[in-house]
């Protein structure tokens, strides 16, 4: 019987992978809620802070993609993109209302009187917070799909999918803690400028090796729309994605908000949990199976709350299934698919196209989430019609080939052989 990947031993490529992963994942996800959170900007307003922030995450990653072609190393790029992000953390300080009044004093008496009070922030206004949150989208499109190709150029794919499990549960561990210390905007500064220094100084004392972009052979966006895999493996995660971000507000009806809350802590720590473990599986028994898995437990949970719909004991069997199913979608559908796809090319691309449904998902909840909140009456009825619509977005994985080819399967099979013969042979000597 083959044995599966070990956790222990990873090399120094996927060390460094991991830091930088984990640490621009929580950056973005904590910049996300200060946006959201602690500005106090709802409905309208809100709609237009994040369309702004997703267009230009959107606009700036396509430029990426085609500015990368003309880029000798990735990992110097990724180096200048993270100091540039220690600058970018300094944002939140804009909003911070004593900062804002110091400045307000200082700039009139440095510059001079007749500095207009146009140029004098006043306060938090909806152009402050949009410029902030298109300027952290300008930044995150530009450097996510580079930092992801750098990923898939320096794994293995018999052993990417193990080393997106651990990338998905240390940044469940860390957000946490992070977000705890980041209570208001100048504290949210400090934190999040401590944590991408973390990030530069992981790559600049680590120095990982280098993998050459391949211009030879240049891929387009409508050659990979076309490519049957790509289509088979992002309707279903757009499906979820969609459904599952509007999943939360329809909770929010049943159940009591602060038991939401518990849940979802209890929820991602879960989800760190299980990416781990069929992170590893998926590298032994491949892709579909482990997908196939999360959309039949996800499935059942939202069965379960269609027939006890304010039960708890219905809640928590659907904080375990839906754990499990984020832990094993982020780490196949965010980081390990598009790069197996993808195979010797350039995956930048493959990548962008993988984050989409996970970005759009997330604008389309503070779009419509309120509103679904509102016109939900018969929670039976909507979890059952989730659960139906789950079902049927595992239909194009039937078709879906596995991205783990049987060829990677056999060298990790004759890999694990060699070094059990060595070992043996080590012992005997």
């Amino acid at each position: 019987m083959r044995n599966g990947p070990k956790l222990a031993n990873i090399p120094k490529n996927d060390v460094v992978n991991i830091i930088l992963i984990v640490n621009a994942l929580v950056w973005y996800l904590c910049f996300f809620s200060f946006l959201k959170n602690n500005l106090g900007f709802t409905g309208n307003n809100l709609v237009v802070i994040f369309g702004i922030n997703l267009l230009a995450t959107v606009l700036s990653a396509i430029m990426s993609t085609k500015i990368i072609q003309k880029i000798e190393n990735r990992s110097k790029f990724i180096v200048y993109w993270i100091a540039a992000g220690m600058l970018i953390s300094l944002l939140p300080f804009l909003t911070d209302s004593s900062f804002l009044s110091d400045l307000t004093f200082i700039i009139p008496n440095v510059v001079g009187p007749s500095l207009p009070r146009l140029f004098i922030p006043t306060g938090v206004s909806l152009y402050l917070a949009s410029f902030i949150s298109g300027t952290v989208g300008l930044y995150c499109g530009f450097g996510f799909p580079v930092l992801a190709g750098h990923y898939s150029a320096t794994t293995k794919s018999t052993n990417r999918a193990k080393i997106s499990g651990l990338i998905i549960f240390f940044t469940s561990i860390s957000f946490i803690p992070v977000i705890l210390f980041a209570q208001n905007p100048a504290s949210t500064a400090i934190v999040l400028t401590i944590w991408k220094l973390v990030g530069l100084l992981a790559i600049l004392l680590l120095k990982p090796s280098e993998v050459k972009i391949n211009k030879e052979e240049p891929v387009s966006y409508k050659s990979i729309l076309k490519t049957r895999s790509i289509i088979l493996y992002l309707i279903p995660w757009l499906m979820f994605s969609i459904v599952n971000n509007f999943a939360l507000p329809t909770l929010n009806i049943g159940f009591d908000n602060e038991l939401i809350i518990t849940m979802t802590i209890l929820e991602n720590f879960l989800a760190g949990l299980f990416a781990v473990l069929f992170g590893v599986a998926a590298d032994y028994f491949g892709r579909k199976r482990l997908l196939f898995l999360g959309f039949t437990m996800l499935g059942l949970g939202y069965a379960t709350l269609g027939l006890f719909p304010s039960s708890m004991n219905g809640l928590f069997f659907y904080t375990l299934v839906d754990g499990i199913a984020w832990g094993t979608f982020t780490t196949l559908f965010l980081l390990t698919i598009w790069g197996d796809i993808a195979d010797k090319r350039d995956s930048e691309k493959f990548f962008l196209i993988g984050f989409l449904p996970y970005m759009f998902s997330t604008f389309l909840q503070v779009l419509f989430g309120q509103f679904i909140a509102d016109s939900a009456i018969n929670l039976t009825s909507i979890f059952f019609f989730i659960s139906l619509f789950l079902f049927i977005a595992v239909t194009p994985l039937y078709l879906a080939p596995e991205t783990l080819s049987e060829k990677d399967k056999r060298d990790s099979d004759l890999q694990i052989y060699l070094d059990k013969a060595q070992k043996k042979l080590k012992k005997k000597q």
